[in-house]
């Protein structure tokens, strides 16, 4: 019994001095707190935004004219392989093998199971499509799976895109 009425003393001496001292600090230094805040704060926060919306962006079909296939594939290596493959008749990863994106019908490769939002979107994958995912996925398809933040730089974006076309038994024309 001796043990626990020490460990309460203990306990309640120190609750006591960092009382104490609290009160000694408050009393040494003045807070000062200015008038107004030194950043106004709206009450209504704009959305936040790292680049240009979806429908804002550039035509990447200009880029493309300049892309560097070596380039795209380093990229593609840095930056896709992680959750995909690319090679004809490659296995899923997280995300669907790439052989054959330029042209495909979206969220349609054998095997891979792609969220509502992807499903959603029709069509076939385009370069401007391509282009739009690549940049920001879940602006693109808000609810989409894929968990990559997206590449920035218009190049870089088109060098991906060019290399991705190659990837095809039968690549699809070049833009004009």
């Amino acid at each position: 019994m001796a043990s626990f009425n020490t460990m309460a003393g203990c306990f309640l001496a120190s609750a006591l001095f960092a009382m104490v001292l609290g009160k000694v600090s408050n009393a040494l230094v003045d807070p000062h707190f200015p008038a107004k805040p030194a950043i106004a704060v709206p009450e209504a926060a704009p959305e936040a935004s790292s680049g240009p919306a979806v429908a804002e962006l550039a035509p990447i079909g200009p880029k493309l004219k300049d892309a560097n296939l070596e380039k795209g594939k380093a990229l593609f290596v840095q930056q896709c392989l992680t959750c995909h493959t690319i090679d004809k008749g490659g296995a899923n990863k997280v995300g669907p093998n790439q052989w054959d994106i330029v042209g495909r019908k979206k969220a349609s490769h054998e095997g891979f199971s792609y969220s509502s939002a992807l499903q959603g979107k029709g069509g076939d994958w385009t370069y401007e499509d391509i282009n739009h995912m690549i940049f920001k996925p879940q602006a693109y398809a808000k609810g989409t799976k894929m968990a990559f933040a997206g590449l920035p730089k218009e190049q870089d974006r088109a060098d991906i895109i060019a290399y991705l076309r190659t990837m095809h038994d039968e690549p699809l024309p070049p833009l004009p």
